[in-house]
């Protein structure tokens, strides 16, 4: 039986997770890998001479946070620089997984925040190794009351002779900021060709930000503003959940169902001639499924080698806000009428339960303690 209270609206978790699929760690696009093209000085970007023009000039970049409640997310460490005589906000994502930068743009702009219409960010790209690589991202508003998501705007550096290059993000009227409420834009990476060549992940630097309200007036900004974070921001929601220890995530546990009962990831095992090593899922573990669906995930096991043909496991476990969802070993099991996973398991599914399902990641755990509500 599943143990979970009433279905909430999605929030800031499953928001977040339609911006951003790939990441840091995950190789996408057929642009050029590395060139070691001369990276052009920042001071030839055009950036705005007004007062906005050194935004890190006192220091303060307490106003940006590292967003890491997503499985997917980096745990990007965030640092003043000096580049190009000016200071900077160092972005490293050597950690791997996919870098969200959440920027409190009521704290920044107080009243002001209900004229905002665009905005900018003076990106550049680096990587440990010297070389360029093309990388690519999105721009998403979160705007008012409920942190209603706008549509993503992409941003992207692709050639070394425009890096930095400016990020741009534009509202449209649905998406105007309200004055009291936490808005918010969320910066993120989605592709990073550095990958492609086995390079470790590309940093990011922020040059500068600027707002901008009607006909094009930039908005003054306030330099020493501190994130104000809403409740449960930047955490992980664990209400309903077991609380686990050692949780490894499984390589290719990533993808989508259009619904109708469709498999979103398929994973072969090793004895079923693929890399997934099945004796991990081993008494006392649990198999977490983070994904966004109208509807919960169920587990699939498959055998063509003399064990259950296939099997279906509900979750035992589901977060309020239905963004993650636990499998027990003794519910696996059950359902393929086995222990002995590791000698007849072939294939591992997540699959849809007729609503639209993305698996964001699926991995595997102990567990230590009860549910968490």
């Amino acid at each position: 039986m599943t143990h979970t209270k009433q279905r909430a609206a999605f929030g800031l978790v499953t928001l977040l997770f339609f911006i951003v699929i790939a990441g840091c760690g995950t190789v996408g696009g057929a642009t050029p890998s590395a060139t070691s093209s001369a990276t052009p000085s920042a001071a030839s970007l055009p950036i705005s001479d007004g007062e906005n023009a050194e935004l890190f000039a006192n220091g303060n970049f307490a106003f940006i946070q590292s967003y890491e409640s997503s499985p997917d997310a980096c745990k990007t460490q965030l640092s003043i620089i000096e580049r190009n005589g000016k200071k900077a906000l160092l972005a490293d994502v050597s950690n791997g997984g996919t870098p969200y930068l959440a920027i409190d743009v009521s704290s920044l702009l107080g009243e002001d925040v209900s004229n905002l219409r665009s905005m900018e960010i003076d990106v550049e790209t680096t990587n440990p190794d010297g070389e360029f690589y093309a990388v690519s991202g999105t721009i998403t508003a979160l705007s008012g009351a409920d942190r209603l998501q706008g549509a993503p705007d992409p941003w992207s550096v692709y050639l070394a002779a425009k890096n930095p290059n400016i990020a741009r993000a534009a509202l449209n009227e649905t998406e105007y900021m309200i004055s009291g409420a936490y808005n918010m834009f969320i910066f993120s990476k989605e592709v990073d060709n550095a990958l492609t060549g086995g390079a470790g992940p590309t940093n990011f630097i922020i040059l500068g930000i600027r707002f901008y309200g009607e006909n094009g007036a930039e908005l003054t900004l306030n330099t020493d503003a501190v994130f104000s974070a809403p409740e449960g921001f930047g955490r992980p929601d664990r209400s309903n959940l077991l609380e686990t220890s050692g949780e490894t995530t499984i390589d290719g546990s990533s993808g989508n169902s259009p619904g109708g009962w469709g498999q979103a990831v398929a994973i072969t095992t090793i004895h079923g001639g693929g890399a997934f090593d099945a004796s991990v899922i081993a008494p006392g573990s649990v198999i977490t499924v983070y994904y966004a669906s109208e509807s919960a995930p169920e587990l699939i096991l498959q055998s063509w080698s003399g064990g259950e043909g296939l099997a279906k496991a509900a979750p035992a476990y589901v977060n309020d806000s239905g963004t993650i969802a636990q499998f027990l070993y003794d519910d696996i099991i059950t359902a393929f009428n086995s222990n002995d996973l590791e000698g007849l398991l072939d294939q591992l599914y997540a699959g849809d339960t007729g609503e639209k399902l993305d698996v964001y990641a699926m991995s595997v755990a102990t567990v230590t303690g009860g549910d968490t509500q």
